[in-house]
């Protein structure tokens, strides 16, 4: 792993165009670098990943950043603390956006499955991720009409998959008891969501209610 030397926060403009980036972090790495996405896409950039290492629980990552808004060091600090991450220190050096950040207690923002509630999903073209709570039970409908093959996916607060499915047959209809200490759920299909012409139902019950 590469030494890293702390540096001053100072004020930062990005002006419109993709950037390198070097994060520093602490915390679980893959929750660390889903979130750390995460942060970058609700402001308009996708993360590109080069080079990834770690060591427990630090690490760092190259990336290339591609977008074309304009930042400014507090858009950058508030969508990185709406994932839970810390900014300790941040810079820019030829063309470079540099940071260290603290993950430690990160949690991926995503549309929370509340309790005897449902969402409703239409025309969407990529797998979609949810925040769930443990003691649920999960039933999905396809659309009407729509070839479903379920690829269900469940991971815990560290990303650990705790449970998978992947139908080679049409189904009607999904349902899931989620396993103890899920924090993540991924559904998608098989063959791709942009299948699924017209939405989809999701969902959840807590467990021992009708």
């Amino acid at each position: 792993m590469k030494r890293f030397f702390p540096f001053v926060l100072f004020p930062l403009f990005l002006f419109g165009a993709s950037f390198s980036t070097h994060i520093n972090f602490s915390g679980e790495p893959a929750v660390a670098l889903k979130t750390a996405q995460s942060a970058f896409n609700t402001f308009g950039y996708r993360l590109e990943v080069s080079d990834f290492d770690t060591q427990n629980q630090t690490g760092e990552f190259e990336a290339t950043a591609i977008g074309n808004k304009v930042l400014n060091p507090e858009m950058v600090k508030e969508s990185f603390k709406e994932q839970g991450i810390e900014i300790e220190a941040m810079n820019t050096q030829q063309q470079t956006l540099s940071m260290m950040i603290d993950a430690q207690k990160a949690l991926w923002n995503l549309p929370l499955l509340v309790s005897d509630e449902g969402i409703e999903l239409k025309r969407v073209h990529s797998p979609q991720w949810y925040r769930v709570e443990e003691a649920q039970s999960i039933r999905i409908e396809p659309p009407y009409s729509s070839e479903w093959y379920p690829d269900i996916a469940v991971f815990d607060r560290s990303l650990n998959l705790l449970y998978s499915y992947r139908s080679d047959s049409v189904k009607e209809g999904f349902e899931l008891e989620l396993p103890s200490g899920s924090v993540y759920l991924k559904v998608s299909n098989v063959q791709g969501m942009k299948v699924l012409r017209e939405g989809m139902w999701i969902e959840s019950k807590s467990l021992g209610r009708p």
